[in-house]
């Protein structure tokens, strides 16, 4: 090796770490695989005449208006989660070798974080059922109360809640794995894009349009699938296991069956010729649920509280 080499190595080893340089591309590649599970549909549309214009618009109506819990709810809630993960919980070092209390919190923050998108999911699931019809009607009038944009937008519900869901679980994934864990990540992650273009393709000749959306919720389940295995066996060598914040309560969850068999009487008898006496009912119905939802949940609400004060008294003492 020349003395120009040696220089040139050591030039690099002292402005880039290798570790972070591993990682950086690690995600890098992610990235590109996480494009094509993202936009694998649109690709079959391009590709493969399986859909007609029509229904390739109505698709694209429905989907931008479903996407939007996603954008302005659950991608908030994935960003905050992810910078989180990575300032509490190490990557190159088991849990059960970490600071105890900083595990626990972390901890409990992916347990709460996980009922959290795993309520409005089940939210929108039941009220998506019987109020499609009613907001499709806002938004574009009665052109699109149509059978074909309320059967997607009703199962772009179910797609919902799997965004939700995954988007924390990946999150923590992403935030907390080395890069060995990642590149492995990314090798199934492949074998996930072939799956999901494959039902995508499949379901959208044998159900047309609504099965692009059965499509990505095969994407989605076997994601949450590869990050829950991942999760469990972070924390397998300990008392702590956060997923189980994926299972909605029990008062929660009957106010959810109540609300769904009410709504759904509610849209069979007054929609559409009594549309306001439908929407009272599902606001209604609504109020019913979150208030379930708070009773089981106020320790999560007294903690979220307390830490907005602290954070405003530090902000004001800093001021």
């Amino acid at each position: 090796m020349s003395l120009r080499d040696s220089s040139d190595e050591n030039f690099v080893d002292s402005y880039l770490d290798k570790k972070l340089t591993i990682l950086t591309w690690s995600f890098f590649r992610q990235g590109i695989l996480k494009q094509i599970l993202t936009e694998g549909e649109r690709l079959i549309m391009t590709i493969m005449p399986v859909l007609t214009f029509t229904e390739q618009g109505t698709y694209e109506i429905v989907n931008n208006l479903g996407s939007l819990a996603a954008r302005f709810i659950f991608r908030p809630i994935e960003e905050s989660g992810y910078f989180y993960f990575t300032q509490i919980v190490k990557r190159d070092k088991p849990i059960s070798d970490q600071n105890l209390a900083e595990v626990e919190e972390s901890v409990n923050v992916l347990t709460h974080l996980c009922s959290i998108v795993t309520s409005i999911g089940l939210i929108v699931l039941v009220f998506g059922q019987s109020y499609s019809s009613t907001l499709l009607w806002l938004y574009g009038g009665s052109k699109l109360t149509l059978p074909l944009p309320v059967l997607l937008l009703r199962a772009h519900c179910l797609a919902i809640l799997l965004l939700g869901i995954n988007g924390v679980t990946e999150c923590y994934t992403n935030a907390t794995a080395d890069s060995v864990t990642i590149n492995k990540s990314n090798v199934i992650m492949v074998y996930e894009s072939i799956a999901f273009l494959g039902a995508s393709y499949l379901f959208a000749t044998w159900f047309g349009p609504v099965g692009f959306i059965f499509g990505n919720c095969v994407n989605m389940s076997l994601r949450i699938i590869h990050s829950a295995i991942f999760i469990n066996r972070r924390h397998r060598d300990t008392i702590y296991r956060p997923l189980r914040g994926l299972v909605p309560k029990p008062m929660f969850s009957a106010s959810l069956l109540v609300a769904a068999f009410i709504t759904n009487l509610s849209h069979a008898y007054f929609f559409p010729t009594e549309k306001v006496l439908h929407l009272s009912i599902g606001i209604t119905m609504f109020i019913i649920v979150f208030t379930s939802w708070i009773y089981e949940n106020h320790e999560l609400l007294r903690l979220a509280t307390n830490k907005w004060y602290k954070r405003k008294n530090k902000q004001g003492k800093s001021d």
